[in-house]
């Protein structure tokens, strides 16, 4: 009986670590996705957090026209460089901006919001007051107050709103023509 029982304790033994050992590659390959493949690194943290934001002008006008797209891509390349965000995609159509980021955790969506369009704002009415305040009468304002925010997961679903985004022009463009809008081609 004894014999017996150390024989079944034996194979039981060689089952769980046979066991053990395939769970711990899994968990191996797991975390090596999360931590190594898949991930940027804080002071104290791993972290994979994107964003897709989404903002218009004031009075939705169709004002991102000529020059002024190729020039806020520019500065929004700029603000994300400074302040450590990642620009996957973005385009920019005569009446919204779409933007897809990459953050740290240290930034709420609000706050990437705010130093997007923020800074933005100011930078463009510096460099284009004329060509705006004629749609744009308010002092001091270029975008709406609101915005679209929404968390982004990896794999398919970043590479649908990536292709969603870089797509913008592919798809026909509803455009009021007693405006007589023009808009800049990629």
């Amino acid at each position: 009986m004894i014999k017996e029982t150390s024989k079944m304790l034996s194979g039981l033994s060689k089952n769980l670590s046979e066991n053990q050992g395939e769970r711990f590659e899994t968990l191996k390959a797991v975390l090596h996705y999360f931590y190594h493949d898949n991930t940027r690194s804080g002071a104290h943290c791993r972290h994979n957090i994107k964003y897709h934001i989404v903002w218009i002008p004031k009075y939705r006008r169709e004002v991102l026209v000529g020059k002024i797209p190729a020039r806020l891509k520019e500065i929004l390349e700029e603000i994300a460089q400074t302040y450590g965000l990642k620009i996957i995609a973005q385009e920019i159509m005569p009446d919204h901006v779409h933007v897809l980021v990459e953050a740290p955790p240290k930034y709420s969506p609000s706050m990437i919001v705010q130093m997007l369009k923020g800074i933005s704002s100011r930078k463009l009415r510096e460099e284009f007051l004329p060509q705006l305040k004629k749609h744009i009468w308010k002092e001091g304002v270029l975008w709406a107050t609101g915005y679209y925010a929404a968390s982004v997961s990896d794999g398919a679903t970043t590479e649908i709103v990536k292709e969603y985004i870089e797509t913008q022009w592919d798809r026909p463009y509803k455009t009021d023509s007693s405006k007589g809008a023009q808009h800049a081609s990629r």
